[in-house]
């Protein structure tokens, strides 16, 4: 095996040589009763001598002193997890473990999101529904999981989610609604490669719960979670295109990579404790998948590019073939796209594209394109908004 046996037999078969413990042994071998070899005496080490020459070279040292490299400000290349509010005129993006909100078609710097430990690693931002000024974001602590958390831009005011259990969340949402309670939903998952999956494991899948956003007599930094609990849902929790939003404050829009389907949240769950559940879309070897529950059209990347099917139906089978395509069928993206998001009125998709320092949004017949889109530590810098066809 390898490079050279780890046993052989000697050429009487009358011993075996074997390796072990840095020497070879000579053991000796017998036949029994049956004709079968057993051991035939006690086992001998072999001596041997070997002369050994091995030339060494200097050994390779940097030069590039990489933490002087690190002080100050850094340019971000990486953008990924974007999500649209409303109207699809503001973006939410990960960067680095930090949040930042971009109004789209402005000049305006890119704002950094307050937050509660300016340290940690922020994850998964979204919109809070009907509330362009209110961002709901995830923290990761390597000791204690995920967390979440509710900004205020307009007052850089920070709140924690308490009550939730230990456990690896992602993709939160709130929704609309005129009033201060409303229904938080997040996706548990049960372990990575990177996590483990030895703790907190149990019950991965969508879980829901009713939160109070905050007023201006609110006086506490903390927002408990209440009645949290998993729904029965067929929903795939290790999909890393999964995204979330709400279409009112009781249905919910779920996105896969190759489906879509709303769950009604206000009927409740069967006598199994599952949820009813509509499929608005689907397709075939996609990698991400958003639908507009408005427009009924659905964009989706395949073969790394951007496509986009209007008058889509739970029985069109969504993927970009020729012969096979959708009717209608259209090609947004020139240089490939990812991180693929509708804007919560469903008239807005946008994303990343192959280069991930620029972004497309489609919308209204026409392409807003933001390019060079960059975010500083510790200050965001301006982006550069281009408009065309």
């Amino acid at each position: 095996m390898g490079t050279y046996p780890s046993f052989a037999f000697d050429p009487s078969d009358g011993a075996i040589l074997i390796w072990a413990a840095g020497q070879i042994y000579h053991i000796p071998l017998a036949l029994n009763a049956f004709g079968e070899r057993v051991l035939g005496g006690t086992p001998q080490p072999v001596g041997f001598r070997a002369h050994i020459e091995v030339k060494l070279a200097e050994t390779l040292r940097a030069t590039t002193d990489v933490r002087e490299l690190e002080k100050g400000e850094q340019r971000l290349h990486a953008f990924t997890q974007l999500a649209l509010d409303e109207t699809g005129m503001h973006a939410v993006f990960q960067a680095a473990g930090v949040t930042y909100v971009q109004a789209l078609g402005s000049s305006s710097t890119a704002q950094r999101v307050p937050v509660a430990y300016a340290g940690a690693a922020y994850y998964s931002p979204s919109f809070v529904g009907g509330n362009n000024g209110l961002i709901i974001h995830g923290r990761w602590s390597d000791t204690h999981f995920s967390f979440f958390e509710l900004a205020d831009l307009g007052t850089g005011n920070v709140y924690e989610l308490t009550g939730l259990p230990m456990g690896r969340y992602f993709s939160p949402v709130i929704s609309g609604g005129e009033g201060a309670v409303r229904t938080i939903a997040f996706v548990k998952t049960g372990g990575d490669l990177l996590t483990g999956d030895v703790v907190a494991t149990a019950q991965p899948g969508l879980w829901i719960g009713e939160v109070t956003l905050p007023t201006e007599a609110t006086s506490s930094n903390s927002i408990p979670v209440t009645n949290v609990r998993k729904i029965g849902t067929t929903i795939s929790s290790s999909d890393n295109a999964l995204k979330l939003n709400f279409i009112s404050s009781d249905k919910l829009l779920v996105h896969q990579s190759d489906r879509v389907f709303a769950v009604d949240l206000a009927r409740g769950s069967d006598e199994w404790g599952r949820y009813a559940q509509e499929t608005l879309a689907s397709g075939h070897a996609i990698d991400e998948l958003v639908f507009s529950n408005t427009t009924h059209g659905a964009a989706f990347v395949n073969f790394q590019q951007v496509y986009f099917a209007p008058e889509v139906t739970p029985s069109t089978d969504l993927w970009s073939k020729p012969g096979k395509a959708p009717e209608g069928l259209a090609r947004l993206s020139l240089d490939g796209g990812h991180d693929l998001v509708v804007s919560g009125d469903g008239s807005v998709f946008g994303w990343f594209l192959g280069k991930i320092y620029d972004s497309i949004i489609w919308g209204d017949s026409k392409f807003i394109t933001i390019r060079a889109l960059r975010a500083h530590f510790p200050h965001s810098s301006t982006c550069t908004m281009l408009t065309g066809y």
